[in-house]
Parts: C-alpha cells; structure tokens; sequence
C-alpha cells in the first residue's frame, strides 16, 4: 500500500492542488521546474474530486487511499464548522503548509510579510523497496550473477573469502539489497580496484552513497587481512560534520558486529575509532554517558559506554549487544582499523607522533581515504584539502592509496574530482547519467519536491517572518500529537549563529505574547491562511483557544523549537539529534551543522533563510521528504531576504531556473590548488609531517611534554627548511 499511497500523493498535489493554487485555466497542467505564483491561497478540493481523480487513474481503492491519507494527517480536512470534523472540503498537508506559510502576517486581514511568493514542483528519481532487491549470488539472475562475480574476481577467485563477503552484505541488508545502481557502481569499484585508485560516487541524498563506499571498504580490508596477510593498511573516513560523523558510525557499527561474526575462525577482529575533537582523553566518568548521542544499530536503545571487566566498552544500554571493537580513547585511536575524522583533526594528527593516537604514522598507512560530502571543500579549502591529499600520498609507506570521494552535488564531477586529488582520470559514477541520460539503470521511485521562492517585503523583518513560520511549525507538531498522529517536522536554516540565537528568542517572546492565539479564534474560516484551529481535534479547539488567551499554550510549546549550531555542547547537541530522530521536536533552527548527509525519517518542511549558492540550497532541501513517512514529499522554503543584493538575485533566471530544476548544470566547484600560498603552506605541513615520521617533536607532539619551546624554536625551523630542499 505505500507505494500506491505515494504515488496517489504526489497526484494529488501536482495535478489537483497545484493548478487550484496557481489559478491555471480549465485543463492546464502544471509543468515541471517552472515558477508559478500563489494567486488562491484559499483552494480547497473535495473528497469526492479526489476519489473519482483517483478512480479515473485506475487506482485500485480511492476510498481507502483517502481515508489512510487523513488517518494519517496527510490530508487535513478544512471544516466550516469549528465543531464539526465532518468537512469534505480538503488540503494536502505539504501545500496547506505552502499557501499558508506564503501569507504570514501578525494581525487577521492584514497584508503579508512577503513582496512576492511563487512556488515550483520537481521529482527527484530515488530507490525504492521495489528497487533494492540485488544481492550478490551465483545464481541465473544476471544482476546477482554479476556482482558475485566481480567480488570473486577481487578476492582472487578465493571462494571462502568470498563466500564471507556476500554472507555480511546479505545479513546487513537483511530484508533488503541493492538498488541497481548501488550495485552498478559496488561492480565497477571492485572491478577496477587494481588500476583505478580514484573513485567519486555522485548521487542524489538518498540513493544509497553510504552503503557503496562502506561496502568498498570492508572489501578491501578482507582483502588485505586475509589474502594478503597485511595487518598494517588502515582506512581513514573524512567528513565534514560531527553529526554527520556520528549518523555515519552507525551504520560501520553495526557492519562491523556482523563482520566480526563472520571472520572470528581467521582471528580477526576489525576495530573502528572516531577521533575529532570530543574523542575522551580519559577513562574516568564515562561509564554510564551515552556514545555520542546514538542508539544502538541492532536493537534501538541508547548506546552507553559500560564495563566489561577491566575494560570500558560502547554497549546498548541493555547490555545484550556489545561493541568491544570500538576504540574509545585518544591513546587507543591509533590501534583502529577504521578511523573517522574531519580533515582539521586529520591535518593536525599528519603532523604529531604520539606512539598510540591517530598520527602521522598511522596515516602513512591509509591506503583507503574516503571523503564524504566532498562538494563542501571548494575554493581556499579545496586547495588546502588537495594539497593535504598530496602530502598523504608522498608520506604513505608504499604508494598505494586509494582515494573515494561521495556527494549529491558536484557539477562538472570529472574536473573538480581531478583536482582535488590529483588524479587525471578519475572513475565517475553519475546517478544522473546513468539513470537519466544513458537510461541503462532503471529506478522506479519518485521524491516530490516543492519549493516555495518567497522574497521580504522591504518593510518587515525576515527574523519577524521566521519567527512566526516557528510558531507555525510548534503549533502544528502539538496539534498532531493531541490527534495521536506521528508529527511532521521542520528544519529552518539560518546562517548565522547570532541571528539564530536571536530568531529563538523572538520565537519564545512571541509564544509569551499569547501567539497563536489569534490563529485559533474559531470565527475565522479554516481555509483562510491565518487559521490554524484546523489542525486541532474539534472536541478540544474551544479549550485550545482559552488556554492560548491565558498564556498556557507556553509550556507545551517552547520545548518543540531547539537549536543546532558549533557552539552548543556535545550533550545537548546529542540531545537535538535523538529529539529530530525520535520526533520529539517540531522545527530545528539549524546553521550548516545539519545540511549534510543525515536521515531524519519524519522532516517535511525546510525554510532556508537567504539565497545561498545551489549547491548547498539543494543539500539542505535534500534533507527533508527522504523516506516513507514523509511519503517522499518535501516542501523546501526559500526566503529571499530584503536586500539589495538578495532582490536582484530574485532577478537572476538562470539562477532561479537552477532552483526550479534542482539541476547545477553550467555551474562549477573551484579549487585553488594553484594559489601560490596554499602551495606553500602544503609543502610546510608535509615537511613537519615528514620530521614527525622520523620522531622528531613537532609543535603538535606529545611526545617531548606539547609544543615545543621558545629556545629550540629556531632549531625547528631549520629541520623544516632543510626538509624542504628535499621536496
């Protein structure tokens, strides 16, 4: 049924809402990737109309359709009768959210906050169920034959080893496979390990990157312990965000339980460490703590560290699944197998040798570097980024690196590749050439993307604005839960950490000023945009609105809105990530600390404040409408601040076309690997790194008692100079 109910959906929305909204004449359609404004913010279809739509479709059950879809608050009726639940009149929710959010003003009749307010529709293509059925068998389906096939080519036609690989793959994705383009690109990777060392998965959010580049990895480890005998070669995983660090943990954890298993008869056991900045120095006080804010992989409860004799180990708070292969501590870290990290900690740990941490001899034995979310490093930072690749490749012990790079936005994939990592011909695996232009991988599912492109009124403050789209968000998120309806959530994207701060504060000023009590005087029609009783079961709206006028509306609603930024401490920040998870919380007003990578199942708005280049406006809409629950349906809110360089943006077509298409066609990521101080300042950290290698102390080095001192400075200096002579 959840396939036809999306599909019903997203119908429901492009051929019956939008056109109501946009006011088109009889039989027009609403096309994709075009701007169309919001001429009826107060449409409304009827039941009846969408059940016969559905039938004229050949959908099977149209009553039950619609009749899941309001169970479920998918469709939200819009009564004339406050005390009456009974209307045939209805919305969905996603553009019930649109038109409403396009017309938010303080005061009932008042004129919006907004100068102009338009909105487009886009599908993504995304894997489905339906598609991720491929798991690697030698059997006569030609998919699965395939991929058997390259894994036993890789492991050297050893068939055990094999037969161990394909055996971990099927129990992770139990239930489940590959899509076919995961296994297309699974194929290639490990069938041209031997002569390709450079490869970039490039892949709409949620298309399965992750389980690709992890797959890769555990492929090549097997490889190097048990084939090979070689216990040395070490992975590294770089990414740019803790929290997307810790959602990635996750998944190696629980591979790494299941490959564990598996290879107990070869006395291995492949550990796993992340070291950034919260990696624990000490053992004491943590027993009890959770891990990073995480649940566990296998059963769901929170993992804690725990003691297991003398040792301290990650566990699920149960105790019935344990995690011994983790290294927990800085002076453990160095041990691991598989090491996550940022390239900030990676470029500081290249040029330190402590015995046991992460440091430069560790990482002279990376042979496989991943980097996720690889668009994030352009310009400045993508030359340095380059410039440390290259000094890792010089430092490593015999040369062989691989190099795996993974984003949903890179345009011009070849070039920017090429760049970063010094490699001229790079592997490419383009979900978009693929499935779209050379049509070879069929993949059936749809995303639904609506983007609203709302522009200030020079008047009003877009703080104001954002404020009052919060109050929304909170509203609703406790109107769904008084209707024992799972709640959707939102993430509202402000740039700066101050003007966050200051967003929230508003947010909760306006909560304290009874807001939003004059959206629920029951006098004002549902299908007016002010309105929001709506949402509310009828038996409880009167009362609604009384503790509203008597500031009691407060306390349920203040904790919904939380914020998610660098300055927050690891706890609460851990604490942000499990409500988002858990649905506790209604909106996030996030910085950049959530654009990448994550899974939040239950996220279907996004307002991104400001008009930030494609590339990161695309992630951050990328956030929302990922799985089943939101029905693969996301309304992304972009909102043009009033400003003069923002206004004249809202002038730019090929800028607004690239929006509407969720296409970076004719853009490009730069690297400035050719400037002339990043050049420099790559040789001066190969250099230390290289005096590091040879157990000289370094200004990073605990070795000697921490940075070195004011009289052997100078001594410093001359050992860099000298090693740079040799470069």
């Amino acid at each position: 049924m959840s396939e036809e109910l999306i599909k019903a959906y997203h119908l429901i929305i492009t051929q019956l809402e939008a056109p109501e909204i946009a006011k088109l004449p009889p039989n027009q359609q609403i096309h994709q990737a075009n701007w169309y404004p919001i001429k009826n913010p107060q449409y409304y279809i009827s039941k009846e109309e969408i059940e016969q739509f559905l039938r004229q479709r050949n959908f099977p059950d149209p009553e039950k359709i619609v009749s899941i879809l309001l169970q479920k608050g998918y469709l939200v009726k819009l009564p004339d009768n406050p005390k009456d639940d009974t209307s045939e009149k209805l919305r969905s929710i996603h553009m019930d959210i649109l038109v409403r959010s396009s017309q938010i003003t303080t005061m009932y009749k008042n004129p919006p906050y907004l100068l102009t307010y338009k909105f487009s529709l886009s599908f993504l293509k995304v894997p489905t169920k339906r598609d991720r059925t491929i798991l690697p068998e030698n059997s006569v389906d030609r998919n699965a034959k395939n991929l058997w096939d390259s894994i036993h080519l890789f492991f050297k036609e050893n068939t055990e080893v094999s037969n161990i690989y394909t055996s971990i793959i099927k129990e992770y994705l139990k239930g489940s496979g590959l899509d076919p383009f995961q296994s297309f690109v699974l194929r290639e990777m490990l069938l041209t390990s031997d002569n390709k060392n450079t490869h970039a998965i490039v892949a709409p959010t949620g298309s399965g990157k992750t389980e690709i580049y992890l797959f890769y990895m555990l492929a090549l480890l097997l490889r190097w312990r048990i084939i090979e005998k070689n216990m040395s070669k070490k992975v590294v995983l770089i990414y740019p965000r803790k929290t997307l660090t810790a959602d990635q943990a996750l998944r190696i954890i629980k591979l790494l339980h299941i490959a564990n298993e598996k290879i107990r008869n070869h006395n291995l056991k492949l550990t796993f460490a992340i070291r950034d900045g919260d990696t624990p120095r000490y053992l004491r006080g943590l027993v009890g703590n959770t891990f990073r804010g995480l649940t566990c992989p296998i059963c769901g409860k929170r993992l804690i560290y725990s003691a297991k004799g003398n040792q301290i180990i990650v566990s699920c708070e149960s105790g019935q699944h344990k995690f011994d292969f983790m290294k927990i501590l800085r002076d453990d870290t160095g041990k691991a197998d598989i090491v996550a990290t940022n390239p900030w900690a990676l470029e500081n740990r290249l040029i330190d040798n402590a015995p046991t941490d992460v440091d430069v001899n560790v990482l002279a034995n990376a042979s496989l570097l991943v980097f996720d979310e690889i668009h994030e490093y352009t310009d400045l930072s993508g030359g340095i980024l380059s410039s440390l690749i290259k000094a890792l490749k010089n430092l490593h012990s015999t040369g062989d690196i691989k190099l795996v790079f993974s984003s949903a936005t890179i345009p011009q994939p070849e070039e920017f590749i090429s760049k970063i990592s010094g490699d001229d011909e790079p592997a490419i695996y383009d979900f978009q050439k693929e499935v779209h232009v050379k049509n070879k991988i069929t993949i059936s599912g749809n995303r639904l993307v609506i983007l609203g492109y709302f522009s200030m009124n020079p008047r009003y403050s877009w703080n104001t604005y954002c404020q009052l789209w919060a109050v929304l968000m909170s509203f609703l998120h406790y109107a769904y839960e008084q209707r024992n309806i799972q709640p959707p959530q939102s993430i509202l994207f402000v740039n700066n950490i101050r003007e966050l701060k200051r967003l929230h504060s508003g947010f909760e000023e306006n909560l304290r000023l009874g807001e939003p009590k004059d959206h629920l005087r029951l006098e004002i029609p549902s299908i007016d945009p002010y309105s929001y009783w709506h949402y509310l079961p009828s038996k409880i709206r009167e009362n609604t609105l009384k503790q509203a006028e008597e500031g009691e509306l407060f306390g349920p609603l203040q904790p919904r809105v939380v914020e998610m930024h660098s300055e927050l401490p690891q706890k609460e920040r851990e604490k942000v990530i499990n409500a988002l998870n858990g649905g506790k919380c209604a909106s996030v007003l996030s910085t950049s600390s959530l654009e990448l990578g994550v899974d939040y199942k239950n996220v279907s708005f996004i307002l991104n404040v400001g008009l930030d280049n494609p590339v990161s406006l695309i992630q951050r809409i990328g956030r929302g409408g990922r799985g089943d629950e939101t029905l693969r349906t996301v309304l992304g809110i972009i909102l043009a601040k009033a400003t003069p360089t923002e206004l004249l943006k809202t002038y730019d077509e090929r800028y607004k076309e690239t929006l509407a298409k969720l296409s970076l066609e004719g853009y490009s990521l730069y690297v400035t690997n050719e400037n002339p101080q990043v050049i420099k300042r790559g040789f001066l950290i190969e250099s230390i790194a290289k005096l590091a290698k040879k157990g000289e102390q370094t200004h990073a080095s605990k070795k000697s008692g921490g940075p070195i001192s004011r009289e052997s400075l100078g001594t410093f200096i001359e050992k860099i100079v000298s090693t740079l002579g040799e470069q």
